[in-house]
């Protein structure tokens, strides 16, 4: 097997000196050597840092770069874009696992596909074994080759994942929108479009579910925003005129989502009246914006020919103020009695 091929990987770390070292040593250790790993600190108030340095002390591989406090993903990502040397890349979050030979079967597999990107198998990890969820090549076939398009509509309701090991052409050439923290997700389902070729390894990432303090476990102001990573995504499918069923679904998802973040809104008890001020007016101007009737009827002739009926149910509460109000009301009496029966 070929060995000259440079893998970039990258891991951006806030806080997260409880997972950090045992991540980093799967990573240290894998049995593919070329690498270079990428270790991006948001300005961390634990012990971070130091675990950074002492493994970029023990292995020149390793370069730790500091930056301001960003508090998001794709304020790192785009921090890193111009640090990145591989010629494929690799993400993987803080408190994630690697498999010692993840690297070395992606690389295998791609040098024998002559593919764009190869996707390892996926563990849902707890480390007291409770759950062996796991997603494998495409619905259990890891012998298929998909095109970019294929993947990308495969990776929207996750029947493939997104930890894959890109081009590093496709990925230098995008931008992480800063305004989600969840923009990662939109990005890579690009990145999957624009690939030639998706493939599937051996080798298993270990995806952990059981860290609270994740940026994905917890929620605070930035869940309000994405509705953002939404947005762009319904675009996206549209614009590169995916099935009629994909696009509506992802419309149909979108007036889910804005009626219960600002359902959300109402119950969320925020620290201060200027981050609730801020909230709200995110949540009107998106509403004034983008929901408005060319975005709600855009394809009305689909709607009436499959019956969608959830669908009409959800324009009529949204369009009509008082079965909004009415909606919300309910939406709030819902919330405050389940926080009740916990309490």
């Amino acid at each position: 097997m070929k060995d000259n091929l440079l893998i970039s990987i990258f891991v951006p770390v806030y806080n997260g000196a409880l997972y950090l070292e045992e991540t980093l040593t799967t990573i240290k250790e894998q049995t593919y050597k070329n690498l270079e790993v990428l270790l991006v600190d948001d300005s961390s108030t634990d012990g971070s840092l130091q675990i950074l340095n002492e493994f970029a002390q023990q292995d020149s591989r390793f370069h730790v770069y500091v930056k301001e406090n960003g508090g998001t993903v794709p304020h790192s990502m785009n921090f890193v874009l111009p640090k990145i040397t591989g010629d494929y890349f690799f993400y993987a979050s803080q408190d994630d696992l690697f498999s010692l030979d993840i690297i070395e079967q992606m690389v295998k597999r791609l040098i024998e596909i002559d593919a764009d990107c190869v996707l390892p198998d996926l563990e849902f990890y707890f480390e007291n074994g409770a759950s062996k969820k796991q997603i494998i090549g495409l619905n259990g076939n890891k012998n298929i080759e998909l095109s970019g398009r294929e993947a990308c509509q495969a990776s929207i309701n996750w029947t493939i994942h997104g930890f894959a090991l890109f081009k590093s052409s496709l990925i230098k050439a995008e931008y992480f929108p800063e305004d989600a923290f969840d923009s990662d997700e939109y990005v890579t389902r690009k990145l999957f479009f624009k690939s030639k070729k998706v493939v599937f390894s051996d080798g298993m990432f270990y995806y952990r579910q059981d860290n609270l303090k994740a940026i994905t476990k917890t929620f605070s102001n930035k869940n309000f925003y994405r509705i953002n990573s939404s947005w762009k995504l319904f675009e996206f499918l549209k614009e590169n005129t995916f099935d009629d069923a994909i696009v509506f679904n992802s419309q149909l998802h979108i007036i889910q989502e804005y009626l219960h973040t600002f359902s959300l809104y109402q119950a969320y008890n925020f620290e201060s009246e200027k981050d609730k001020e801020e909230v709200k007016m995110f949540l009107l101007n998106f509403r004034t914006t983008n929901l408005g009737n060319v975005f709600l009827y855009d394809d009305f002739s689909y709607i009436i020919r499959k019956l969608q009926l959830r669908y009409l149910i959800l324009i009529w509460v949204l369009k009509t103020p008082l079965l909004f109000r009415i909606f919300m009301t309910y939406k709030l009496m819902k919330s405050k009695l389940r926080m009740f029966l916990k309490s």
